[in-house]
């Protein structure tokens, strides 16, 4: 057993196109930990010319800014950071029409990570609409947390009016965060969500590194002599599968490891203890920090992974041919994520949570329905928050996945 194994893994690794992929998941891994650095700009006026710096050096200069304010977040920043802003649209009418680069730099962009959640908690009830700065007042943000539990109730009001259970739900879940929030400088929302997309694209070259394992050998006659010895049907399944998974295992871990010390090293480890409240939204529901919610994608992701690939392994064992195989895997990967951002509605809603590269994508990945939507799913006369639906259904259908594999495995050899 154990040399059959051996000798598998060996075969599988031999194999040019495995031998690519796994060269551009590495890869990769390291171009999109990288990447998000290169889009970071600051811009500074020095003797009357404005002069922007680009990358790690924009990075460095930025969080210099923002330092000061970095750590706990009490009301009193938040009443800090609002009057300077009140005070510099006195002067100046608005932030876009001829604003001093250099005030916008040392007076405004110092607080801009805090100033947005206190403009969200003040949104109109009704609408939704969030009020301009100088209509907000200090009281206002000296009473930003207690502001944040009646804004949750209003958003519900009006994104789940007609279910009464989500808004239960969330109420619950809100209730267990703690306060106050924190906030460390570098990282953004639009950077973390590389995460999620480096994600994808290990989990499609994971499910092309699985789609010809099976139905390879049928198309080349190596399964008729394989069939004909003395390991078994079975034997011969639960191997290929073992092998997969390993390779699919060390992949992901490797892959990953890069991928996040890269990441966390370019904009700082300690950035990892900025709450999701500050980062996101100030009403996320999760009781976690940004390290917290890189490990919860990350084991989204994986289990997301490991489901595709047990699916892919199904679909290799079904297919007479790789290039069947090939093009109903990708057909598998892409569709969930393009019908979710093309048509959207409740039938993509609940294909996203079925089909298992479903939370892996854009914006209907794992990481967009913990960050920044409010989904609930209903399934019969129960009521589910879809980030828990996207962690359970993929976990439960690996073995069932598993088992129709070594099933129509063991059927076609018949």
């Amino acid at each position: 057993m154990k040399r059959l194994y051996i000798e598998e893994l060996k075969r599988i690794l031999r194999t040019k196109s495995i031998l690519l992929f796994l060269t551009a998941a590495l890869a990769l891994s390291a171009f999109m930990g990288y990447i998000p650095v290169t889009y970071e700009r600051f811009t500074y006026e020095e003797n009357g010319q404005e002069i922007t710096i680009k990358g790690r050096e924009a990075l460095a200069a930025k969080k210099q800014l923002q330092n000061p304010n970095a750590g706990e977040v009490t009301p009193e920043k938040m009443a800090a950071g609002l009057k300077a802003y009140q005070q510099n649209l006195k002067i100046y009418g608005d932030f876009y029409d001829d604003f001093p680069v250099n005030v916008y730099n040392s007076e405004i962009f110092p607080w801009s990570a805090l100033m947005g959640r206190l403009r969200e908690i003040m949104a109109d009830s009704e609408s939704g609409l969030a009020p301009d700065y100088t209509e907000i007042t200090e009281k206002n943000a000296l009473d930003f947390y207690e502001r944040c539990r009646p804004h949750l109730d209003d958003l519900m009001n009006l994104e789940q009016k007609d279910n009464p259970a989500a808004r239960e739900i969330a109420a619950r879940m809100y209730d267990k965060v703690e306060t106050p929030f924190y906030y460390y400088p570098g990282y953004n929302s639009n950077m973390a969500e590389y995460e999620g997309m480096y994600l994808f694209l290990l989990m499609f070259l994971c499910a092309m590194i699985a789609s010809p394992v099976f139905c390879c050998e049928y198309q080349t006659g190596a399964d008729d002599i394989l069939r004909s010895t003395k390991h078994g049907r079975k034997k011969l399944a639960f191997i290929k599968i073992l092998c997969i998974m390993t390779i699919s295992l060390i992949t992901f871990v490797l892959c990953m490891t890069v991928f996040t010390v890269i990441s966390n090293s370019l904009f700082g480890w300690e950035c990892r203890r900025t709450s999701l409240q500050i980062l996101f939204s100030a009403v996320s529901l999760l009781n976690i920090d940004l390290g917290g919610l890189q490990n919860l994608v990350m084991c989204a992701g994986f289990i997301s992974l490991l489901s595709s690939v047990s699916f892919v392994l199904f679909l290799s064992s079904a297919c007479k041919n790789t290039t069947v195989s090939t093009g109903l895997t990708i057909a598998f990967c892409m569709v969930p994520s393009v019908l979710y951002m093309m048509a959207g509605g409740d039938f993509t809603a609940y294909l996203r949570v079925l089909v298992p590269s479903g939370s892996l994508g854009g914006t209907n990945s794992f990481f967009y329905a913990v960050t920044y939507y409010f989904e609930f799913l209903k399934i019969g006369s129960a009521t589910f928050w879809t980030p828990w639906l996207l962690l359970v259904v993929p976990a439960l259908e690996i073995p069932v996945f598993l088992w129709l594999t070594v099933r129509t495995y063991c059927r076609r050899s018949m």
